[in-house]
């Protein structure tokens, strides 16, 4: 570790009565005054209030409700650092500070603080917020644990206190500690007050680390990088979540309690199928029966199957659902059947229940979902509590479930969808001449690739095909032509997200006949060995099965090699694209390198924190992904994975910047807050707003033109990016 300033810690100061608290607002003030953009760390101690009931695996903080209970600053007076734990009863006396323009606050997962600084009266938004969280996210987006505490350890040396060692096994009730639920309150105040202006402090001196390193990561071939990104991107696309989570989303309770009974009976026929099959009543979701129904011996009831693979301890065999699906596909019945009971489980739970339980909780009627900016690597959101990017997209929502998201009274919601966003990023990155000009010409890509694809199918037999679907009128030869259609969207989109034959065989339509007909075109040296390699691959296969599976692979091949044809560049593209992260490869250098300090100080921004050589990719906007096993020497399947996360991040990941500039134009847009717009959800490659009834189409023609310019006059793409866009009253109709 270099020698840095915050080797030496500065002791912890409490802020004990209204004189001091004045004082220290007042030399604050000055500081903002006199050196604006100068970080103050910030962090908040609250209630630790959880909601009442389990969302998924957990109960999850009540961010809506939370309030403080202790809060800390630290910033550097006169050049040294300072940390300051205050009272909750002087924090509204700092709202000139908190809410300063000139005052620039970093904090650990700002959005959480700054829900609990609302609900305790302070606006943090306007100030000059920074979220140390997002900037950990951008400075090293492969890290698995980007928590303060391991960040603030491994990039500065400090060792932060874990909030249960606070406490010892118990409290002071004989209760044992729980995170967020043992209260501060309960411990002697010097401990209180060194580990919450800590907090602050780490957060602080982090952020500052951080900030250095991005300021040294170029972004793109502009003259900026990664800080300028962060500032004019997601330091405020941070505040647009916070508000999407503090508005909430509207529910039907009335819908999701007619449906719970639905599902419960459709639950309740597998289970008899299953007690039925079996012989005695087993529980679906314990690994220890299914295991023993499996893999157990037929005398004691099982079935007597060959293990595929053992649970992570090795004590029994794994019932994991890659072992489910392995077990279904090998054509046993029972695995298909608790594939089903699952499934029906995880719709009552995850989405049902779960939904009627948080719209029943807040006192607004409406869930509120939490948004991770950096959900996923390659650039796009996740959610929890619920997990509203996960709802089935409606032609495979069995259940309605999009159905019980509804506008408000008066309102409607405004559903806006990109059309094919990433078959259109895949022709501009590989500048595919077929594909760019069947965009340009305004045909729609899938149904322009049945048509190149098969001679005797025309491009508007196709799409008339499709629009007779959509009415519910199509003839069986026009399903036909859809089925079609819909194969070649799958193999479109499995190539972008790196999906193989074996992956694509699944989820593609293949007859009997061209089963057949692929049958006696294989010699059958061939097709044994490839049987013999998938027998010993999953052992439950019979011969017969390996045999239609083998083929299936095949035809699924053949038909991705055809879309290579149709698209040759793409596939130029692909093969280009690892071998593009390769060429960035920077040596890391040995240990024994006598100019080894020199080496690292030089390439210090690209290393974030890793030990080994690697390479990397870049989204449209310059962001990095970076890749370690892009270049590995022993195992293909790493080298493998990495390649295809390559391709994908070019791909998924300009389709998040593209979401994101959009959003951005939206929620700037003076006009739209005028009209009463607000930002609902975003699901990938869609946004959900809510607009009163009376300014919907005004506020839908607005909304188009930034989705489809959200760079303004630098269009995105070499092609448009149009969108598909309805008014409804829930969201389902927008499909």
């Amino acid at each position: 570790m270099p020698n840095v300033p915050w080797q030496i810690i500065p002791e912890p100061e409490y802020v004990e009565n209204d004189r001091q608290a004045v004082a220290l607002l007042r030399t604050l003030m000055r500081k903002v005054k006199d050196e604006p953009g100068d970080l103050i760390g910030f962090d908040t101690e609250t209630h630790g209030k959880k909601l009442p009931f389990t969302v998924g695996n957990s109960k999850p903080l009540d961010w809506m409700s939370d309030t403080v209970i202790f809060w800390s600053l630290s910033c550097r007076l006169e050049g040294e650092y300072r940390r300051w734990c205050l009272q909750q009863r002087h924090f509204q006396l700092f709202a000139g500070l908190l809410e300063n323009p000139l005052a620039w606050l970093t904090a650990w997962n700002l959005k959480y603080d700054a829900h609990v600084s609302w609900n305790s009266g302070i606006n943090l938004w306007e100030a000059h917020p920074i979220d140390g969280l997002n900037i950990a996210h951008l400075f090293d987006e492969n890290r698995n644990d980007h928590g303060l505490k391991a960040c603030a350890e491994d990039w500065c040396g400090l060792h932060m206190t874990k909030y249960k060692d606070m406490f010892g096994d118990r409290d002071v009730h004989g209760n044992k500690v729980k995170e967020y639920v043992t209260s501060l309150l309960d411990l002697p105040l010097d401990k209180v007050v060194d580990y919450a202006s800590y907090d602050a402090y780490a957060a602080l001196v982090t952020t500052e680390w951080l900030i250095g390193r991005l300021i040294n990561m170029p972004l793109g071939s502009e003259d900026k990088n990664l800080w300028d990104h962060y500032k004019e991107t997601e330091q405020d696309m941070t505040r647009i979540l916070w508000r999407m989570e503090r508005y909430g989303l509207g529910v039907d309770i009335d819908y999701l309690n007619a449906k719970i009974p639905e599902v419960d009976v459709a639950v309740d026929k597998v289970m008899r199928d299953i007690y039925r099959t079996v012989g005695k009543p087993i529980n679906v979701e314990s690994p220890k029966q299914l295991s023993n129904l499996f893999f157990g011996d037929k005398a004691s009831g099982g079935m007597g199957l060959k293990a595929l693979k053992l649970s992570k301890g090795g004590g029994q065999p794994s019932t994991s659902k890659e072992v489910l699906n392995a077990l279904d596909e090998a054509g046993v019945e029972l695995a298909s059947m608790v594939l089903r009971a699952r499934r029906l489980n995880k719709i009552k739970s995850t989405y049902l229940t779960t939904l009627k339980a948080l719209a029943e909780y807040y006192e607004d009627g409406r869930i509120h979902p939490n948004f991770h900016q950096h959900g996923a690597r390659t650039g796009r959101f996740s959610t929890t509590c619920p997990n509203s990017q996960n709802f089935p997209r409606p032609d495979e929502d069995e259940w309605g479930i999009r159905k019980a998201f509804i506008a408000s009274a008066g309102k409607k919601l405004i559903v806006a969808d990109y059309e094919q966003l990433e078959m259109r990023i895949m022709a501009d990155r590989a500048q595919d001449e077929a594909m760019i000009k069947a965009i340009l010409d305004g045909k729609d890509l899938h149904c322009f690739t049945v048509a190149k694809m098969n001679p005797k199918i025309t491009y508007d037999e196709v799409k008339a095909a499709k629009k007779a679907k959509d009415k519910k009128e199509a003839t069986d030869y026009q399903l036909m032509l859809c089925q079609l259609r819909q194969d070649m969207k799958t193999v479109g989109f499995g190539i972008i997200y790196g999906a193989g034959p074996p992956n694509i065989s699944q989820r593609i339509e293949i007859s009997a006949e061209e089963i057949e007909e692929r049958l006696d075109e294989m010699g059958d040296k061939e097709l044994g060995k490839r049987v013999s390699r998938l027998m010993k691959k999953n052992p439950l296969f019979t011969e017969e099965k390996a045999r239609t599976t083998v083929v299936r692979q095949a035809i699924a091949a053949d038909k991705i090699a055809a879309y290579f044809i149709v698209f040759p560049r793409v596939k130029e593209y692909m093969d280009a694209i690892p071998e593009e992260c390769r060429a960035t490869i920077v040596e890391f250098p040995s240990n024994d390198d006598p100019q080894y300090a020199e080496k690292l100080q030089q390439h210090e921004e690209y290393y974030a924190g890793y030990t080994r050589d690697w390479g990397f990719v870049r989204t449209l906007v310059g962001r990095y992904r970076r890749l370690e096993e892009i270049d590995h020497r022993d195992s293909y399947i790493m080298r493998g994975h990495a390649e295809r996360e390559a391709i994908n991040t070019t791909i998924q990941g300009t389709a998040a910047d593209i979401v994101k500039a959009a959003m951005l134009l939206i929620d700037s847009c003076p006009r739209l807050r005028a009209l009463g717009v607000h930002l609902l959800n975003q699901i990938h490659d869609e946004l959900v707003l809510e607009v009163p009834e009376e300014h919907a189409e005004e506020a839908a023609d607005l909304v188009k033109q930034y989705m489809e310019h959200p760079f303004g006059q630098r269009e995105a793409l070499c092609v448009p990016i149009p969108i598909s866009m309805k008014i409804c009253s829930n969201w389902s109709e927008g499909k």
